[in-house]
Protein backbone atom coordinates (compact mmCIF):
# COMPACT_ATOMS: atom_id res chain seq x y z
CA UNK A 1 0.00 0.00 0.00
CA UNK A 2 1.55 3.48 -0.91
CA UNK A 3 0.42 7.30 0.18
CA UNK A 4 -1.26 7.26 -3.75
CA UNK A 5 -4.48 5.29 -2.16
CA UNK A 6 -5.23 8.17 0.63
CA UNK A 7 -4.04 5.64 3.72
CA UNK A 8 -5.16 7.61 6.50
CA UNK A 9 -3.18 5.20 9.00
CA UNK A 10 -0.06 5.41 6.70
CA UNK A 11 -0.38 9.43 6.48
CA UNK A 12 -1.19 9.15 10.58
CA UNK A 13 2.00 7.39 11.06
CA UNK A 14 4.27 9.47 8.72
CA UNK A 15 2.63 12.87 10.44
CA UNK A 16 3.71 11.88 14.08
CA UNK A 17 7.39 10.32 13.26
CA UNK A 18 7.90 13.54 11.11
CA UNK A 19 5.92 16.40 12.45
CA UNK A 20 5.83 15.06 16.43
CA UNK A 21 8.61 13.20 16.56
CA UNK A 22 10.89 15.52 15.22
CA UNK A 23 9.16 18.53 17.14
CA UNK A 24 9.79 16.67 20.41
CA UNK A 25 13.39 15.80 19.66
CA UNK A 26 14.04 19.34 18.27
CA UNK A 27 12.34 20.93 21.67
CA UNK A 28 14.46 18.73 23.66
CA UNK A 29 18.25 19.31 21.88
CA UNK A 30 17.36 23.21 21.62
CA UNK A 31 16.40 23.86 25.67
CA UNK A 32 19.24 21.54 26.50
CA UNK A 33 21.54 23.81 24.19
CA UNK A 34 20.02 27.00 25.91
CA UNK A 35 20.86 25.86 29.15
CA UNK A 36 24.29 24.94 28.02
CA UNK A 37 24.83 28.47 25.96
CA UNK A 38 26.23 26.81 23.19
CA UNK A 39 25.53 23.84 21.00
CA UNK A 40 24.28 22.65 16.97
CA UNK A 41 21.31 21.26 15.76
CA UNK A 42 21.18 19.29 12.37
CA UNK A 43 17.85 18.95 11.14
CA UNK A 44 17.34 16.81 7.77
CA UNK A 45 14.54 17.54 6.14
CA UNK A 46 14.05 16.85 2.48
CA UNK A 47 14.06 18.52 -1.33
CA UNK A 48 9.93 16.89 -0.79
CA UNK A 49 9.46 20.13 1.66
CA UNK A 50 9.48 22.21 -1.50
CA UNK A 51 6.43 21.16 -3.38
CA UNK A 52 3.37 18.84 -2.81
CA UNK A 53 3.53 15.39 -4.26
CA UNK A 54 0.80 12.98 -4.85
CA UNK A 55 2.41 10.06 -4.01
CA UNK A 56 3.80 11.51 -0.45
CA UNK A 57 1.46 14.39 0.52
CA UNK A 58 1.93 13.77 4.00
CA UNK A 59 5.43 13.04 3.59
CA UNK A 60 6.09 16.60 1.70
CA UNK A 61 3.97 18.18 4.33
CA UNK A 62 5.80 16.80 7.14
CA UNK A 63 9.13 18.17 5.77
CA UNK A 64 8.16 21.03 4.89
CA UNK A 65 6.95 21.46 9.23
CA UNK A 66 10.31 20.34 9.93
CA UNK A 67 11.93 23.10 7.24
CA UNK A 68 9.57 25.75 8.82
CA UNK A 69 10.09 24.89 12.49
CA UNK A 70 13.83 24.68 12.20
CA UNK A 71 13.60 28.26 11.09
CA UNK A 72 11.50 29.59 13.96
CA UNK A 73 13.91 27.57 16.05
CA UNK A 74 16.78 29.03 14.66
CA UNK A 75 15.00 32.22 15.06
CA UNK A 76 14.59 31.75 19.00
CA UNK A 77 18.16 30.66 19.37
CA UNK A 78 19.61 33.79 17.63
CA UNK A 79 17.89 35.83 20.19
CA UNK A 80 19.16 34.09 23.11
CA UNK A 81 22.30 35.53 21.89
CA UNK A 82 23.91 32.25 22.47
CA UNK A 83 26.52 30.53 19.62
CA UNK A 84 24.12 27.81 19.07
CA UNK A 85 23.69 26.67 15.19
CA UNK A 86 20.97 25.16 13.30
CA UNK A 87 21.55 23.55 10.13
CA UNK A 88 18.96 21.98 7.83
CA UNK A 89 20.03 19.66 5.63
CA UNK A 90 17.54 19.29 2.27
CA UNK A 91 18.74 16.18 0.49
CA UNK A 92 17.25 14.60 -3.00
CA UNK A 93 17.66 10.82 -3.44
CA UNK A 94 20.34 9.66 -1.61
CA UNK A 95 21.38 5.77 -2.84
CA UNK A 96 19.98 3.68 0.93
CA UNK A 97 18.06 1.23 1.51
CA UNK A 98 15.19 3.49 2.30
CA UNK A 99 15.45 4.56 -1.55
CA UNK A 100 12.37 2.19 -3.10
CA UNK A 101 10.71 4.19 -5.73
CA UNK A 102 7.60 2.53 -7.00
CA UNK A 103 8.90 2.75 -10.80
CA UNK A 104 12.94 2.97 -11.21
CA UNK A 105 14.49 5.65 -12.04
CA UNK A 106 15.59 5.93 -15.54
CA UNK A 107 19.80 5.29 -15.44
CA UNK A 108 20.32 9.30 -16.70
CA UNK A 109 17.78 10.70 -14.23
CA UNK A 110 19.55 8.43 -11.57
CA UNK A 111 22.56 9.29 -12.60
CA UNK A 112 21.65 13.24 -12.41
CA UNK A 113 19.67 12.96 -9.39
CA UNK A 114 21.01 10.28 -7.16
CA UNK A 115 24.14 10.77 -4.66
CA UNK A 116 26.17 8.27 -3.06
CA UNK A 117 25.87 8.13 1.30
CA UNK A 118 28.90 8.60 1.04
CA UNK A 119 29.65 12.03 -0.91
CA UNK A 120 25.93 12.88 0.59
CA UNK A 121 27.53 12.12 4.47
CA UNK A 122 30.73 14.36 3.31
CA UNK A 123 28.58 17.61 1.32
CA UNK A 124 26.57 17.41 5.33
CA UNK A 125 29.50 17.00 7.40
CA UNK A 126 31.00 20.19 5.55
CA UNK A 127 27.97 22.67 6.07
CA UNK A 128 28.15 21.27 9.81
CA UNK A 129 31.86 22.27 10.19
CA UNK A 130 30.64 25.83 8.18
CA UNK A 131 27.85 25.82 10.69
CA UNK A 132 25.71 26.63 7.95
CA UNK A 133 22.23 27.66 8.36
CA UNK A 134 20.72 25.46 5.08
CA UNK A 135 22.46 23.20 2.45
CA UNK A 136 20.72 20.98 -0.37
CA UNK A 137 22.30 16.97 -0.55
CA UNK A 138 23.91 17.08 -3.27
CA UNK A 139 24.81 20.62 -3.99
CA UNK A 140 23.07 20.05 -7.37
CA UNK A 141 19.88 20.09 -5.75
CA UNK A 142 20.24 23.82 -4.97
CA UNK A 143 18.89 23.89 -9.27
CA UNK A 144 16.28 21.64 -9.02
CA UNK A 145 14.81 23.90 -5.89
CA UNK A 146 15.53 26.54 -7.58
CA UNK A 147 13.68 25.04 -10.90
CA UNK A 148 10.09 23.69 -8.43
CA UNK A 149 9.92 27.23 -7.02
CA UNK A 150 9.86 29.00 -10.80
CA UNK A 151 7.64 26.20 -12.40
CA UNK A 152 4.04 26.78 -12.34
CA UNK A 153 2.01 24.33 -10.20
CA UNK A 154 -0.14 21.84 -12.14
CA UNK A 155 -3.68 22.58 -12.36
Amino acid sequence: MSHRDLNVALDVETVMVNVLGFMKTAQVAVRHFLRRGRGHLVGISSIAALRGNGAGAAYAASKAFQSVYLDGLRDLVRQSGFPIALTEVQPGFVDTAMMKPERPLPTVARWVLVSSAAMAAEQIMRAVRKRAKHVYVTRRYGLVALILRLLPRAG
